[in-house]
């Protein structure tokens, strides 16, 4: 594995780290910069946001000591790909549903598959 593709990698599992933090450090704005109603902003939502938040970081630190572990990194990838199809789904529930959240939905939609895709490309290079 060269050391660009290791530093992708690496930039893709801080990028999960990051966004797993954002409910942390800024729920609120977070929230609003996906286009989430201001009127959802409270406190069941930020715990749940939370919740996701944990998960989140700690798909990065896995990817992270996968790096140190190349044998497990092919199924941290596709684990990676996994997670972001399930997110995947659970958001396209409200939107089939038609709940009122569509441009916070839509957004968090192109982040799932974004980054499906991006875990499913770098598995497919690394094979």
């Amino acid at each position: 594995m060269t050391s660009i593709f290791r530093l992708v990698i690496s930039g893709m599992a801080l990028g999960r780290i990051v966004l797993g933090a954002a409910p942390f450090v800024a729920a609120g704005p977070s929230s609003r910069l996906l286009g989430f109603p201001s009127s959802h902003d409270n406190a069941t939502a930020r715990l749940m946001a939370r919740f996701f938040g944990v998960r989140d970081i700690g798909l990065g630190v896995l990817v992270l000591w996968a790096l140190r572990h190349p044998e497990a990194l092919p199924f941290v990838m596709l684990f990676n790909a996994a997670m972001d199809a399930g997110d995947f789904v659970a958001i396209s529930i409200p939107l089939v549903k038609r709940q009122g959240i569509d441009r916070g939905a839509v957004l968090s939609a192109m982040f799932a598959m974004t980054g499906g895709l991006g875990w499913l490309i770098v598995w497919l290079i690394a094979r």
